[in-house]
């Protein structure tokens, strides 16, 4: 026994060695991919596409090293025991499965496939910046139908056994199938209807739309005070200006660097001054799951971040709705909001302010709806990821469909490519399986919020006297702090003592709108 265990310390020990060089070949790639998107200067694209290609080469030949495989065997790690032997400690065994898991898919994949892939990507992002501001579709379209085959070329190369969509989703969210996300998601897209149906007024318009001006939202707020503001609160929230910054950029984002560098990318001066407030708060939710994971012994290695981005998305999407959104949340910042701002709130109340940035109609951009709708955005575009890697939607035809599908789910027809299936950066970057995660993390956030209330008591009375440092500590002690170590999964349960179930957020949506309108 003493042999065998001297025998499992050094295979997790030699595991965790190989797994800091990828954490820090990873965090380089990190880095090129935050100046990607925010500095690079327009000609440096293919000599960055050319390094990123090159790192994710160098991880791939890592993580698939025969020696790999020889530490998770000598780990007992296998299908049956994916963590390995059950004399390893948690966090052990975490890592042992998520290089198990890495390794059989890893291995699968030829080098050429992940260059290619991490090529295309890196130009896609550029390619699709031009094409969203040129608002031209066709300009993108030759890099889309380049990240589609790759990815159609990925889910034949790893397998599957119901649907070829399946082994891309479980590369956002593990374990997750078409299967279990068609159930959920028709379940959600009733529930959300049927509340659409009952806000909607006697002349079928939303009670929004009818009774609410929210016209003050849009006048012109300095891109300088809105970045003040925003960072008032990310302070407030928890978030470490010494381990962490606020940039700008085209698209919202978070990322880490390392563990003690994460940064969030906003987007300033929107027709909104909403939009940067919530995508403040949303990345700011990001950045506190990676800076709680990032401490003590996890800081540094593959465990050291989010477990999935359902899991995440239930954090950037529980403080950007359920709390930066409530009437608490309102009641503490609005008077700081009107210092910022005096000009534009002189006319307008607290509870003009709290229904203005709850204002329930049906809108163009996904990052923009409003939380009733959010989930018809997601639905729309796993719908039409599912056709393409399918078969069934070829991309030249997809500016058509989104705009037929919009009208579908939601009644609007967008005007332009850029507000339409432009708008996102996903697809570009190679992202297809991941949009599902914002309404699963939707739904997750509900369920988490609920065992935080029985927990704390009532989070609002914690909100109302700008104690949001109570949520960021409650949620570092509960996910946070465990990083990857379990599956989202596990950890969803660990802490609400249930599997996944919409009904939490079904629940949130009528309670909260109901009292609103």
């Amino acid at each position: 026994m003493t042999q065998k265990k001297s025998s499992l310390e050094k295979a997790s020990e030699r595991l965790k060695e190989i797994d800091r060089d990828i954490f820090l070949f990873e965090s380089i790639t990190a880095l090129l991919d935050w100046d990607h998107q925010t500095a690079l200067p327009k000609q440096g694209v293919n000599a960055r596409a050319d390094q990123i290609s090159q790192l994710s080469a160098l991880v791939h030949q890592k993580v698939t090293a025969p020696e790999v495989g020889r530490l998770l065997e000598d780990l007992g790690a296998s299908e049956e025991l994916p963590g390995g032997s059950e004399e390893l400690s948690s966090r052990e065994r975490g890592l042992v499965r998520l290089y198990y898991r890495e390794y059989t898919k890893q291995k699968k994949l030829p080098e050429r496939w992940v260059r290619e892939f991490s090529n295309s990507s890196a130009k896609g992002h550029a390619v699709w910046a031009e094409a969203r501001q040129k608002d031209d579709f066709s300009l993108f379209a030759p890099s889309l139908k380049r990240i589609v085959a790759l990815n159609r070329e990925k889910s034949t190369i790893l397998g599957f056994e119901k649907h070829p969509y399946d082994p891309l989703l479980d590369e956002y969210e593990p374990g997750m199938t078409v299967q279990t996300v068609d159930k959920v998601f028709s379940r959600m897209k009733g529930d959300i209807l049927r509340l659409l149906d009952r806000l909607k007024g006697h002349n079928g318009t939303y009670t929004g739309t009818s009774k609410l001006d929210d016209s003050f939202l849009y006048l012109k707020y300095p891109k300088g005070a809105q970045k003040q503001f925003g960072d008032l609160i990310l302070r407030d929230m928890g978030f470490d200006f010494e381990r962490g910054l606020a940039a700008e950029s085209a698209h919202p984002f978070a990322t880490k660097l390392g563990p003690n560098d994460v940064r969030i990318a906003n987007r300033y001066g929107e027709a909104s001054a909403a939009s940067s407030i919530f995508s403040t708060i949303h990345e700011g939710g990001h950045a506190l799951y990676e800076m709680g994971s990032s401490q003590e012994d996890l800081g540094g290695s593959s465990l050291g971040t989010g477990t999935s981005l359902a899991m995440h998305e239930s954090q950037s999407r529980m403080w950007e709705n359920m709390i930066g959104r409530s009437r608490s949340f309102w009641k503490y910042y609005y008077p700081k909001f009107q210092e910022f701002f005096p000009d534009q709130t002189r006319e307008v109340s607290l509870n003009d302010m709290v229904l203005a940035v709850n204002k329930v109609q049906p809108s163009l951009i996904r990052v923009n709806a409003d939380e009733v709708s959010y989930g018809l955005h997601i639905i729309l575009r796993y719908e039409l990821e599912k056709a393409l890697i399918q078969g069934d939607l070829k991309a030249d035809d997809l500016p058509a469909v989104w705009n037929e599908n919009m009208k579908a789910l939601l009644g609007i027809v967008p005007p332009s490519d850029a507000d339409g299936v432009l708008q996102d950066v996903h697809w570009s970057e190679g992202m297809i399986g991941y949009f599902p995660t914002y309404a699963l993390g939707n739904l997750m956030a509900a369920q988490l919020y609920a065992a935080m209330e029985r927990d704390l008591g009532s989070v609002d009375a914690y909100v109302l006297r700008g104690d949001l440092e109570s949520i960021r500590s409650w949620l570092y002690t509960s996910i946070h702090k465990y990083g990857a170590v379990y599956t989202s999964s596990e950890l969803l349960k660990r802490v609400t003592g249930e599997e996944l179930n919409p009904s939490y957020f079904t629940e949130y949506l009528n309670t909260k709108y109901s009292t609103l309108f």
